[in-house]
């Protein structure tokens, strides 16, 4: 997606404005109450005073800078920086990133550039700002199972319905899990059906279960099934990604095919974010549930955070490992965590207003920002609402059961089987590595926050190798992300 931006400065003869004076993206939908379904973004200036503003979700948001008479607005972090945005590091949010790699809260790898809030209403006058807007929760309540799984198969064809597609020439994402097949079957009971279903592929060793699962979905419906090939090896994707996500996720390289493929194709879309971590238990545990309960925070956030201590001090330099120290992550971990105390479920409602709509989100608004009409039916108001404040319980997914019951004439095909990892075999790659040394050989005598000079040498073992154990243990997505960073950030 292009970046755009505002820049304002009130100086002593007026407002100055540079930039795009009126932005939106999004697809938001009109309701009969007068209020808006949907995800979108957007901002007005009319020479007098700016208005910024996002969905309660806050999924698709823009940044910003405020400082002295000044304020800058983009939908992009790095043309922040370029039109001078302050670049000093976030140590408390990056200390966070490189331990979840996602960010918490409004945080970004700048300490002076913000995410807008979930709901926020920005408004800049006179060179100053108000800014209100915050994530949402909604009182418990409780419904026996089968309310609830009938409760999603009615919401969810509701929120369909809602978001039906003007046309049939458009491809619909399928891979072998739960999301993409509800919205795959549901279009097809309410014939909507797309011209085709294309999955994509991700590189070895990653397992590629859903090409073959995919393409018996697409066929007991009727439709075509396209296989797109993995991303190309080295590092130009994944460098590509983080401009485009802003920096604010380690993952989606493996999406830039079926990026191209579909914005090339298509002006419609679907995507399944929203409502897997409430679904799923698979970021849930009886342990976790009991910390938030007994109010265990710094015991939560030590157990969220996991231990990588090893590897981190691998890659960073001393300075910046204590700049970027545990303790700082776990102090940002309690502050956000605090914040979700009394939700109906605390730790799914601290994933998804963290890991969804930060660092799941950039695939969906920021890689596919360029497809002209993007639907997101999980996220879908009265769906959301319904399934977020509802108490449940039990062995089996909630969303299983209910694609079980409205679709049963699917019940032989398998889904996915997450974490089995794909045939062990040795991985022989050059291209990684290689890239990886050539990108880090102009920094070798600088100051960077990376152990530049030792990394470079174990690079060079790998290139020599052609192994995929000499260099993964570097953590080359992250290696990577830092160094891209350093770029733009302040020494």
């Amino acid at each position: 997606m292009e970046p755009v931006f505002l820049k304002l400065f009130c100086g002593p003869n007026g407002v100055t404005a540079e930039g795009d004076h009126t932005y939106y993206h999004g697809n938001a939908i009109e309701q009969a109450d007068g209020t808006r379904n949907g995800v979108y973004s957007e901002w007005s200036w009319d020479g007098d005073t700016l208005k910024v503003g996002t969905c309660r979700y806050g999924m698709s948001p823009l940044f910003y800078y405020c400082g002295d008479k000044t304020i800058y607005v983009s939908n992009s972090i790095p043309k922040l920086l370029e039109l001078g945005a302050p670049s000093a590091w976030d140590d408390d949010a990056m200390a966070v990133f490189i331990r979840r790699q996602t960010f918490l809260g409004e945080d970004t790898p700048f300490k002076h550039i913000r995410a807008t809030p979930p709901g926020a209403r920005l408004t800049w006058k006179d060179g100053r700002m108000t800014l209100e807007g915050k994530a949402f929760a909604p009182k418990t309540q409780h419904l026996k199972r089968s309310a609830m799984i009938d409760g999603v198969i009615d919401l969810f064809a509701q929120a369909i319905t809602r978001r039906l597609p003007q046309t049939d020439e458009f491809y619909l994402p399928l891979t072998g899990g739960k999301d993409s097949r509800h919205i795959l079957l549901e279009l097809n009971r309410q014939s909507a059906l797309p011209k085709a279903c294309v999955t994509a592929s991700f590189p070895p060793p990653l397992t590629n279960q859903d090409r073959e699962i995919a393409a018996r979905l697409a066929a007991r419906v009727g439709l075509p099934h396209i296989t797109l090939p993995p991303p190309a090896p080295g590092i130009a994707d994944e460098q590509r990604k983080n401009i485009v996500t802003n920096f604010c996720s380690l993952d989606h390289a493996w999406a830039i095919p079926l990026v191209d493929f579909l914005k090339d194709r298509s002006t419609v879309s679907y995507d399944g974010l929203g409502l897997d971590v409430f679904f799923s238990s698979i970021w849930s545990s009886n342990y976790r549930d009991e910390l938030y309960r007994e109010g265990a925070f710094e015991a939560l956030a030590v157990d969220l955070l996991g231990d990588s201590e090893a590897a981190i001090s691998t890659i960073l330099t001393p300075e910046t490992n204590f700049r970027f120290n545990r303790s700082r992550a776990i102090s940002r971990m309690v502050k956000e965590l605090k914040l979700y105390s009394n939700a109906p479920h605390p730790v799914a409602t601290f994933q998804f207003w963290s890991r969804s709509r930060r660092a799941t989100s950039p695939l969906t608004f920021g890689l596919q920002g360029e497809i002209e009409t993007l639907h997101t039916p999980f996220l879908d108001h009265d769906l959301f609402d319904f399934v977020y404040s509802s108490h449940h319980s039990g062995e089996s997914s909630i969303h299983f059961d209910a694609l079980m019951k409205a679709y049963p004439q699917f019940k032989e095909i398998p889904f996915v089987k997450s974490g089995v990892p794909g045939a062990r075999r040795p991985i022989r790659s050059r291209a990684i590595p290689f890239n990886l040394f050539r990108f880090l050989l102009p920094k070798i005598y600088k100051r960077t926050s990376i152990k530049t000079p030792q990394i470079s040498a174990r690079l060079l073992k790998a290139i020599f190798t052609g192994k995929h154990s000499d260099f993964e243990w570097l953590q080359p997505l992250l290696l990577n992300h830092i160094a891209q960073l350093d770029k733009h950030a302040a020494r």
